[in-house]
C-alpha cells in the first residue's frame, strides 16, 4: 500500500509539473503574441505620425507663405503687385487635415496601455479637438466670404474660374480686394482667427511639436525591442 501511495504521489507530481510547464510555455507564447502586436501597432502609429507630421508642415508653410500678404492689408499697404500675389486669395480657399488615426485606434483597443501608449492616444484625442475646431473657425470664414460675394458681385464667376491677377481681370474685381473697406475688414478677421493667440496657426506648431516629441520616443521603443 505504502508503495503504490509513493507511485499515485509521484504521478501526481508530474502531471502537475506538466501542467506548470504548459502553462509557462503558454504565458511565454501570449507575452510574445502581445508584444508582436504591440510592435506592429506602433509601427503603425509611427507611420501615422510621418504622414501627419508632412501634412502639418505643409499646412503651416502653406499659411505662412500667406502671412506678409495679410499684414499689407492690415497696414494698408495694399498695391496691384499684391494681386499677383494672391490677394485676392486670402480668404478663397480653406484647408482640410485628415489624421492618420489607424495606429491610435489600436492603442485604444488594448486591454492594459503602457504610458506611451496613453500619450499618444492624448495627444492624438487634443489635436483632433483644438486643430479641427480652429480650421472649422477659418474654413468658415473663407466659405462665408464666398458666398458673399456671389450673392453681391457679377465678377463672381471671373474669381472663381482662374487665378487672378492685375493683368487678367477686371478693373471692378480688382477695385473689391484693393480699395474695398469690406474685404479689408474680412481679411483682418481672418488673420485673428489664423495667426494671433492659440488659433489655427499658434496650435499647428505646438501639434508640430509634440508630434515630433512623440515620433522620437515611438520609434526610441522600436529601437529598443530590436536590441
Amino acid at each position: 500500500m505504502g508503495k503504490y501511495l509513493k507511485y499515485a504521489i509521484g504521478e501526481i507530481l508530474l502531471v502537475v509539473i506538466g501542467i506548470l510547464i504548459a502553462l509557462q510555455i503558454n504565458n511565454w507564447n501570449e507575452k510574445l503574441n502581445s508584444n508582436k502586436k504591440l510592435v506592429s501597432i506602433y509601427k503603425s502609429v509611427n507611420a501615422d505620425i510621418k504622414n501627419d507630421l508632412e501634412d502639418l508642415n505643409k499646412l503651416e508653410a502653406f499659411f505662412m507663405k500667406r502671412k506678409p500678404i495679410f499684414e499689407k492689408v492690415i497696414k494698408d499697404s495694399i498695391t496691384p503687385d499684391l494681386l499677383d500675389q494672391g490677394l485676392s486669395r486670402l480668404l478663397g480657399g480653406g484647408w482640410e487635415t485628415t489624421l492618420n488615426k489607424s495606429g491610435v485606434n489600436q492603442l485604444k483597443e488594448l486591454a492594459t496601455k503602457d504610458s506611451l501608449a496613453l500619450k499618444a492616444i492624448n495627444v492624438y484625442n487634443l489635436l483632433e479637438v483644438e486643430l479641427m475646431s480652429r480650421e472649422d473657425n477659418f474654413n468658415d470664414i473663407v466659405i462665408e466670404h464666398s458666398k458673399y460675394v456671389r450673392d453681391n458681385y457679377n465678377w463672381y464667376p471671373e474669381w472663381i474660374s482662374k487665378t487672378i491677377t492685375k493683368d487678367n481681370s477686371s478693373k471692378e474685381l480688382q477695385d473689391y480686394f484693393l480699395n474695398g473697406d469690406d474685404y479689408r475688414n474680412k481679411v483682418i478677421y481672418g488673420y485673428q482667427q489664423l495667426y494671433n493667440g492659440d488659433n489655427y496657426m499658434p496650435t499647428t506648431s505646438k501639434f508640430i511639436r509634440q508630434l515630433s516629441e512623440l515620433k522620437v520616443e515611438v520609434e526610441k521603443f522600436l529601437n529598443d525591442v530590436n536590441d
